[in-house]
């Protein structure tokens, strides 16, 4: 039996052997040669000197040791075997040579320490990561030692993991807390030396930067001045509606420090600006207009960064400042800096800073027109029709806007493929049931739905169109009477050329909003709108480049912006003044400085006054002497008190939803005063 199991061996053997003679294809073996050659130490702690090497390497199948004490090298030995070697007390450069198959080799020398004295003058390093702080790294040195034993104190009879000296062991903690990092340096003796230290392990350093955390470690570095004393976590001294937190940053211009002075943190990770390029920042100032610049950088590389500066309006109290970044979403960044008062030296003064958060500045609602900054327009498309806010590709007709949303319906796309956006403020059917879109299709004929959803409740509704007309810009109305009117319709999904499947076309559409009777939504009370730029002058309609006043004068004006302008369904007009019957007295009514005060005849609404309404030239007359919007120097013929008081006075307006309006008046000859009003 054992004969015919040698001859069946003897057989298959040659049968193989053949093959591979007759087979070209298995001549040359590409076989990479031996890489990463390195060796692990271990010693008897028992004045022996016998060491266990253990040789490694990549692609290596035997490694071949010179011990480097002048002894013969060792007989090859396979990968995963180990050696032990005796050496005397001494320093030795062992040799480990890795070979492959093929007969490639490569050599690695490694230091080894035998020494039967006590480790001495042991010094550790413990570092957490920068990117992970869950994560440790501990390095040691100590003369007359092999290495080190290590435990990182989150384990019940944790065992040690040894680390040979000049290399580096780490640990990655599963929790956050405090915990006992324990490090004994080994020799070949049987004393050891034994070193110990506390590490707190925090949760990671990313937005948004609250100071609320236990167990964050809010780490900012300042620079320019003061580097020393950093940003000290503290009780808010002046919460208000704007920031009600109980603690807040706190940083300290210190006197005479640099211009460009600030302080700085490195987050844990790159901070998201896929869908939005914004960051708020609550801020409170000893001073308004005070200059706040923040930056952002790139870890390791200064000279990428983006940045953007915002003044302060108030004193004494929180306000959020927002930076829009445009460029944020094209590199990476990790590093966040804050410059109080930039440009000028300091001089002691104290900034606090809170709630460092992306943010999107914009509300979406209706009109929803696409003219902000592109990121704040986030569209999820499905079915092959990915949409885009992009430069309006034919301003012409009823569309002159700048930007307007674009879906290609690529090739081959699903017939029911389209897009969906999701908005902030609910589409509020009890102002109307119908809504308009502006629509520019390069084909005619073609089906376009709109569709509503609540994606709380699952609710829908839709609507189906058909545009008749190509190439050119139309406005379509969807009718959603039978819509509930109180659900909360957060979601609008755009169908174009449904049922049709893609064919590359693209198809663009601007400004849904509602349809409603202008002279219904003028009927009610309304005041300026408590914002920057609601209120300035111009040389023409949109630009007021002269005059608009800011945040600032928004807050110093507040008795100004509390007055109502009411229009009653009868034709009625009045001016109303707010609190203490105060309103902005400019220096011609008083002969004193610009205040707030009691109002000055005749514009004081002590007289009776009408309006009316021309809805096909969008102008409101108002007919009685004193009776305004807005500013009372502002009417036709020019400003008070160079003309004399009219008994009418027209402005231009123009709905933009039917709780908002804008109004103009010409005064004079190319002089246009603006101003932006919300409905109460």
């Amino acid at each position: 039996m054992k004969l015919i199991q040698k001859i069946s061996f003897l057989l298959v053997g040659l049968l193989i052997l053949n093959g591979c003679e007759e087979d070209d294809g298995l001549t040359d073996v590409n076989m990479a040669s031996p890489q990463n050659v390195d060796a692990e130490f271990s010693i008897k702690r028992d004045n022996s000197g016998e060491v266990t090497i253990i040789p490694i390497a990549e692609g290596a199948d035997s490694f071949v040791l010179d011990f480097g004490d002048g002894s013969e090298v060792s007989e090859e030995i396979e990968n995963g075997e180990r050696l032990t070697h005796v050496y005397p007390e001494g320093i030795y450069d062992v040799t480990i040579t890795a070979k492959n198959f093929a007969g490639d080799e490569a050599v690695a020398t490694k230091n080894l320490v035998v020494s039967f004295d006590p480790p001495e003058n042991l010094e550790v390093n413990v570092e957490i990561s920068s990117s992970d702080p869950l994560s440790v790294s501990v390095s040691a040195t100590a003369d007359n030692a092999i290495g080190f034993d290590m435990t990182f104190g989150e384990i019940e009879d944790e065992e040690p993991i040894f680390v040979l000296a000049g290399e580096v062991g780490t640990y990655t903690y599963s929790s956050v807390g405090t915990f006992l990092i324990t490090v004994e340096a080994l020799s070949g003796g049987e004393a050891t030396t034994v070193y110990t230290e506390e590490v707190t392990i925090t949760d990671p350093f990313l937005l948004p930067i609250t100071f609320e955390s236990e167990t964050v470690n809010y780490n900012f570095n300042n620079f320019g001045g003061g580097e020393g004393d950093g940003v000290a976590i503290v009780d808010n001294l002046n919460p208000n509606e704007i920031n009600d937190s109980d603690k807040v940053g706190s940083y300290t211009k210190v006197s005479g420090s640099e211009t460009w002075a600030g302080t700085s943190a490195l987050l844990n990770e790159n901070i998201d600006f896929s869908s939005t390029t914004s960051i708020a920042v609550d801020v409170w100032s000893p001073q308004a207009g005070i200059p706040v610049l923040f930056k952002i950088e790139q870890e390791g590389n200064p000279d990428v960064f983006v940045e953007a500066t915002q003044n302060t309006t108030v004193a004494n109290q929180w306000e959020t400042l927002t930076f829009t970044l445009p460029e944020a979403n094209q590199n990476d960044f990790s590093i966040l800096a804050l410059f109080f008062n930039f440009d000028t030296s300091g001089t002691g003064e104290t900034y606090y800073f809170d709630n460092i958060r992306l943010t999107n500045p914009v509300l979406l609602g209706l009109p929803l027109d696409f003219e902000e900054d592109p990121t704040s327009y986030s569209f999820t498309e499905f079915g092959g029709a990915p949409t885009e806010v992009v430069a309006n590709p034919d301003a012409s007709g009823i569309n002159n806007s700048a930007s307007v949303a674009k879906t290609s319906k690529a090739n081959g796309s699903e017939t029911w493929a389209g897009s969906f956006i999701d908005i902030d403020i609910p589409i509020d059917l009890s102002i109307s049931s119908t809504l308009k879109l502006k629509v520019w299709s390069p084909t005619e004929n073609n089906q376009v739905i709109l569709k509503l959803e609540n994606p709380d409740t699952g609710a829908e509704a839709e609507v189906t169109q058909t545009l008749a007309t190509a190439n050119e810009w139309v406005e379509v109305e969807f009718d959603f009477s039978e819509a509930d009117v109180n659900e909360e319709w957060t979601r609008i999904v755009y169908f174009f050329n449904f049922g049709i499947q893609g064919s590359g076309l693209d198809y663009y559409f601007d400004d849904l909003a509602y349809v409603t009777s202008a002279d219904n939504d003028l009927i009610g009370t309304w005041k300026l709108a408590e914002e920057g730029g609601a209120l300035g002058v111009g040389p023409s309609v949109g630009d007021v480049s002269w005059f608009a006043c800011d945040a600032a004068c928004v807050a110093e004006r507040a008795c100004y912006y509390d007055d109502t302008y009411v229009f009653s369904a009868n034709g009625d007009f009045s001016n109303n003044f707010g609190t203490n019957n105060e309103t902005w007295v400019e220096e011609w009514q008083t002969g004193s400085p610009d205040s707030c005060g009691e109002p000055v005849a005749p514009h004081d609404g002590s007289n009776p006054a009408t309006y009316v309404f021309d809805a096909q030239n969008n102008t409101i007359t108002l007919n009685g002497e004193g009776a305004f919007i807005g500013l009372a120097k502002a009417v036709n013929e020019g400003e008070l008190p160079n003309v004399a008081v009219p008994n009418e006075v027209t402005y231009t307006v123009s709905f933009e939803s039917p709780t908002e309006m804008d109004v103009y008046i010409e005064s004079g000859s190319g002089v246009f005063w603006q101003y932006k009003l919300v409905k109460q």
